[in-house]
């Protein structure tokens, strides 16, 4: 999870050898020709470089398509909060980037600043990017997923269950449910040119932008602290560094990769920090946020690497970080029985 750090997320890149170190933030060379390389969701809030993570990232993204790699965002309930209107975790320094960013280009563009009127002081320039239908829903948010398959590994923000998989047939129904529902205008019509008679007014209309989002909201997007949504849930990954609390988490991930078939051996899921990465249930839930954000505990950046073994071979896991590569074996959580 970056949240907001563009220094911490720069390490995460340099590490997996897809961004080269020696290139700049602002003009970025991708080096990682066919890799396919995941984040896994929490890119906002937290941190005062969101939208120039969010930048870096798409920046790579266009480069490694052109290569023959890929990379690949992912939802965070983070991200879910923000398309929502709910900014309480947000940095005031990453308020400050969408407001020099976002809202004094809406100033120019409409010829007022009124527009921000209609979310009642509710960071107007953050609220106008991240809600659905917004500045930033097509190009960006549509683009991102809620899990993906890529060879014999599942990544998602949280983690999934047989029933999720169940409710959407399949990770693509959920793909396609947030991509719908980010691209839609849920309020109506913007009140651009800021036409109110008082201000109760405004702050129904706030109320309504919020209620109608947030109802809308597709399940595998929505639930909340301690929910159990695939960006939400933390089943697999609490406590940190130790094996799942819940003691159905073993039976709940195997019922899941099941599900998914294809071959699926293992989730990676971020959203809990970890001390370091690690697996836990028997070597399927891989753990990988580190916590490596100012904002979060400034943990050490470490990369999980998967080598595909093709249709013969096993996948080669290692995870890398300053001091170099760790197998994964050496990695392990062991699993406690609960009588």
């Amino acid at each position: 999870d970056v949240h907001g750090d563009i220094r911490a997320l720069r390490e995460f890149l340099v590490l997996a050898k897809v961004l080269d170190p020696n290139s700049s933030t602002e003009d970025p060379k991708w080096i990682g020709d066919e890799t396919i390389c995941i984040q896994c969701g929490d890119v906002l809030d937290r941190g005062d470089d969101e939208l120039a993570c969010y930048r870096l990232l798409a920046n790579l993204s266009r480069q490694a398509s052109e290569a023959g790699g890929s990379l690949t965002l992912l939802y965070g309930n983070h991200e879910s909060l923000n398309a929502a209107g709910l900014f309480h975790y947000a940095n005031p320094g990453g308020n400050a980037e969408y407001e020099r960013e976002i809202g004094t280009l809406l100033d120019t563009s409409l010829g007022t600043n009124r527009w921000r009127l209609q979310y009642a002081g509710n960071q107007p320039s953050r609220w106008a990017a991240m809600e659905p239908g917004g500045i930033l829903a097509e190009p960006l948010m549509a683009n991102m997923k809620v899990a993906i398959v890529v060879g014999r590994t599942v990544f998602v923000h949280a983690g999934l269950t047989a029933s999720h998989i169940q409710r959407y047939d399949g990770i693509e129904g959920m793909n396609k449910a947030a991509r719908e529902w980010i691209l839609q205008n849920h309020h109506g019509d913007n009140n651009n040119i800021g036409m109110y008679k008082s201000v109760e007014e405004v702050v129904a209309d706030a109320e309504t932008r919020a209620r109608q989002a947030s109802q809308t909201m597709p399940e595998c997007l929505s639930a909340g602290v301690g929910g159990e949504s695939p960006v939400w849930m933390r089943d697999y990954s609490s406590p940190c560094d130790s094996a799942p609390r819940n003691p159905m988490a073993q039976q709940m991930i195997d019922l899941a990769l099941e599900a998914l078939g294809h071959d699926v051996e293992r989730m990676v899921v971020g959203h809990t920090p970890q001390h370091h990465i690690n697996a836990a249930l028997k070597g399927k839930a891989w753990r990988v946020d580190v916590g490596a954000s100012s904002g979060v505990m400034s943990g050490t950046p470490e990369v999980l690497e998967i080598i595909h073994g093709g249709d013969t071979e096993q996948d080669t896991i290692s995870i890398l970080s300053r001091s170099g590569k760790t197998a994964a074996n050496q990695r392990q959580i062991a699993d406690v029985m609960l009588f």
